[in-house]
């Protein structure tokens, strides 16, 4: 059995590589290739001729960009007067190549991240199709299963919506109508095999949980990963060490959604040991921890293991919002946060917060306290535009206050699209926004 794994572009207005990686692709080519798969695997955000601009030491870096002409539907998006949807990652001539350069695969797996990303995973199938028009496709990652319905209007075989990866050898099976040598066995982040790791990239990504014991109307997390489970110590360790001698990568990122649950038994003896077991790695947040679980043990354990890129999930300054969605935080327990990491040596740059613009019922102004209380706190703030996601507490109120149709149209959920949807945002008050936010980043 030899299957080809993709991970498709990304069509956007804007992105940029903070330190993302196809973690749930790469999981599912180590258990497909546990198995008995023979995995072939193409990245279509990364290029073997030519490395993304702007790559930092770090590992961040932009994607190569080509404009496009937006869908109808987005036609009405002009930012800074230009129209700037574009397709990132490698060109379709390089893809094509890539898809020659291969044997011919008994299946195709595509994965799918951003509900108003599918245009990526679309073409990709199309061009797929093609080229090996009798072999099978399977769709899924988070899109599909956000969007199952509208998942189905591509033009994949089956739709996979599964947490639980065991189910995907069977289907496989039932596709090709041939056998994989090895049975699978439920699969959970504590018994899987070590993710698929590729060698070109200056940094890895790591999850050490799944799931989050909070309920924000925002998020999707609970809906996709219900109940959560988080890894053994050792696991987390050994699977970190081997990656980082296997690629020569000294830069991790953790993408848990709730790093800081129980960290005395969790994150904290996780970074201990491989601070003390590789010294030299350095590692990064991008995704948001909760600032009411900050401690000064965590905050100068972070600074000296290093720790290098913090981000925190404030969101809102607005008391009412905070209980309303789901009571994350508080705006003191993020005062007390950020002087905690101060206090153990990072500076304001090393803090970045997201506040959160375009929720339904919030004016610009409130945004604008956000931001101002994140910068006298001590923080970098960071504005992050709303986007609605379906199965979220959100989801209907998002729906009823905006004119756009975004429950029909997956690519109405781009926090771009959604947040020139509301009349309070016009295209004034959003740079008044960014460009404050920008100026007291760069202040210390």
């Amino acid at each position: 059995m030899r299957l080809l794994l993709i991970n498709p572009w990304i069509y956007d207005f804007a992105a940029y590589n903070y330190w993302a990686e196809p973690l749930g692709l790469h999981y599912t080519a180590s258990f497909l290739e546990h198995c008995g798969a023979e995995i072939d695997f193409i990245d279509c955000l990364t290029s073997d001729e030519n490395p993304n601009p702007g790559l930092k030491p770090d590992g961040r870096s932009k994607f190569h960009r080509k404009v496009i002409n937006p869908p109808s539907c987005l036609n009405f998006i002009v930012r800074r007067g230009e129209r700037t949807y574009a397709r990132y990652g490698i060109n379709e001539e390089e893809f094509i190549s890539k898809l020659r350069g291969l044997e011919r695969p008994d299946a195709v797996l595509v994965t799918s991240i951003m509900t108003y990303w599918y245009p990526g995973a679309f073409r990709v199938i199309e061009l797929v199709r093609a080229r090996l028009p009798k072999v099978p496709v399977v769709l899924g990652g988070i899109y599909a299963r956000l969007c199952t319905r509208h998942a189905t209007g591509s033009d994949a075989d089956y739709i996979f919506t599964d947490t639980d990866l065991s189910t995907l050898p069977e289907i496989i099976e039932k596709l090709t109508g041939k056998k994989l040598p090895v049975k699978a066995n439920s699969w959970n982040l504590g018994n899987a095999p070590f993710p698929f790791r590729r060698r070109e990239r200056r940094f890895f990504a790591i999850l050490t949980r799944t799931g989050c014991p909070y309920s924000c109307t925002y998020c999707a997390c609970g809906y996709l990963w219900p109940g959560g489970f988080a890894r053994e110590t050792a696991s987390v360790v050994e699977e970190a060490v081997d990656a980082a001698r296997l690629t020569g990568i000294h830069n991790i990122a953790f993408y848990d959604d709730a790093l800081l649950i129980d960290a005395d038994r969790h994150i904290i003896p996780i970074v201990e040991e491989l601070h003390a077991r590789m010294p030299d790695l350095a590692f990064h947040l991008p995704n948001g921890i909760h600032a009411g679980l900050v401690t000064q043990r965590i905050a100068t354990l972070f600074h000296t293991a290093g720790v290098k890129s913090i981000r925190i999930g404030l969101e809102t300054a607005d008391e009412t919002v905070q209980r309303d969605t789901g009571g994350k935080t508080t705006s003191g327990a993020y005062r007390n946060a950020v002087d905690l990491l101060r206090k153990a040596g990072y500076r304001r740059e090393n803090i970045g917060t997201y506040a959160l613009a375009g929720l339904p019922g919030q004016k610009p102004e409130d945004v604008e306290k956000t931001i101002d209380l994140i910068y006298e706190a001590g923080g970098a703030p960071l504005l992050a535009y709303f986007s609605p996601i379906p199965h979220t507490p959100l989801w209907k109120t998002a729906a009823r206050s905006s004119p756009l149709p975004i429950e029909r149209e997956p690519l109405l959920h781009n926090n771009t699209v959604y947040i020139r949807g509301n009349p309070d945002y016009g295209e004034q008050a959003i740079h008044a926004l960014r460009d404050r936010a920008a100026e007291l980043r760069k202040q210390d």
